[in-house]
């Protein structure tokens, strides 16, 4: 079967009816407007699974009880643009400014707590690692520990693994950066050291699900995942996200075009162009928050 004979066809009910279970499942919200996403999003899972439209494949998906088709679907319809060093700013402002701080107030218990939020195929943490690699040696006497979830088994699989094509290793990485971070192999991508592999925990989880397991974090960054949410949902997240932050040492770091206007629990700070967030402290009657 050929990808032009699977077409979309989604009656606007039921385009409506997934587009909610999508919602209440990861979050992600979508209107009518973005029908155009099922046919190149969903057209190969449709065909995958011996259907002849989207459409066939929707109606199924409405009709059964949440489960795996589910969510290679909700999987299909995510967005997991990413690359390493993504927004150059955001990591000049870690290095130099609040890497130096974290560090400082940490200096006692030389242990550094660090989350990216919404990982993808895995170049953010990876990115981090090589930062704490290359521009921080005292920390290889300290306890690191940098978390990396995600919605999506098929991304974290990626990230695990920490291959990628030659395409993916030119963006946002130097020669150098590749030569002394990534081996070669025989199929023409590339493999992250096994030494940065093995400091970063990878493991799925939702944004909207309950995340009890975690510590209270250093550096959470949580990149380019709220632009998919609604107001609701944002609020939603960043609470139970302030709640892992640290109130001492705690830094939040959302994607460029990301602000918040409506959590009190947080206090905006920002550097030239870069903006991040810390922990709001209640003293007395007022809230403030730290450098």
């Amino acid at each position: 079967m050929s990808e032009a004979e699977i077409v979309s066809g989604v009656e606007p009910k039921a385009l409506a009816l997934f587009f909610a279970l999508l919602e209440a499942n990861t979050g992600i919200a979508l209107g009518p407007s973005k029908e155009y996403l099922l046919n190149s999003r969903l057209g190969g899972l449709a065909r995958d699974n011996g259907l002849t439209s989207v459409s066939a494949l929707v109606d199924q998906l409405l009709r059964t009880p949440v489960g795996s088709l589910h969510w290679q679907a909700f999987d299909a319809m995510a967005t997991h643009e990413t690359f390493f060093f993504r927004d150059k700013l955001h990591f000049e402002l870690l290095k130099n400014e609040l890497m130096p701080k974290m560090l400082q107030k940490n200096a006692d218990k030389r242990q550094l707590n660090i989350w990216c939020a919404a990982a993808s195929t895995g170049q953010e943490p990876y990115s981090m690692a090589i930062l704490l690699q290359e521009e921080f040696a005292l920390l290889q006497n300290w306890k690191i520990s940098i978390h990396a979830t995600d919605m999506s088994d098929k991304s974290l699989a990626q990230a695990r693994s920490g291959i990628y094509s030659s395409i993916e290793m030119g963006r946002g990485l130097n020669a150098e950066q590749i030569k002394r971070h990534f081996d070669p192999l025989a199929t023409g991508q590339y493999q992250i050291h096994a030494g940065l592999r093995q400091c970063i925990q990878f493991y799925r989880l939702n944004l909207l699900d309950t995340w009890s397991q975690l510590p209270l974090f250093d550096l959470i960054l949580l990149r380019n995942a709220l632009i998919y949410f609604n107001q609701e949902t944002k609020a939603f997240v960043l609470k139970k996200i302030s709640s892992h932050l640290s109130e001492t040492t705690g830094y939040l770091m959302l994607g460029s075009s990301e602000s918040i206007f409506f959590d009190p629990s947080l206090t905006t700070r920002r550097v030239e162009r870069v903006t991040y967030y810390r922990k709001a402290v209640v003293s007395g009657s007022s809230a403030h928050s730290q450098n």
